[in-house]
Order: C-alpha cells, then structure tokens, then sequence
C-alpha cells in the first residue's frame, strides 16, 4: 500500500501513533508518512486547504518563488494525494 493511501485510509492521527511507535518497516515508507503528516501540519498552520491554495495562487502570481512556496506547492499536492 503507498503511503498515501495508507494515510487516507488511517488517518492523521493514527499515522502519527505509527511514526511515534517506529512501527513503520521501510524507511521510504517511513519518510513519506512523515513528509504527508508534515504537509498536513503546514496546511493546516496556515488556514486550511482552502487559505493556502490561495495564498500559494497570490505568491504565484506574485512570481514569488522561494523555498516557502515551494513548500506549500509540495504540501498542497500531498494533501490532494490523500482525499
């Protein structure tokens, strides 16, 4: 099962308690679980989906291109990746 789907299917909390407990058996899956919980933290730091779409579409039509919003880009698609 991908990362992804494993984190919709669980959810964020219960992906947190495997991270916590190391009860993850590959360290690429590992990573990507942490990377999504990350991601979602971040969105969720920011507004919700809805306000960092946004606040990603301002910074882009601003031609603002830093690690942030490179951040936000990879966290928007990581949150897509999970509904």
């Amino acid at each position: 099962m991908k990362a992804n789907e494993f984190f919709k299917a669980m959810g964020i909390n219960a992906v947190k308690q495997f991270l916590e407990n190391d009860n993850i058996r590959t360290k690429e899956t590992h990573d990507d679980l942490k990377r999504l919980v990350e991601s979602h933290e971040l969105v969720e730091s920011q507004g919700g989906y809805e306000s960092t779409k946004k606040e990603l579409q301002r910074q882009s039509i601003l031609r603002w291109i830093n690690p942030e919003t490179e951040r936000l880009r990879v966290a928007i698609a990581d949150v897509e990746s999970c509904q």
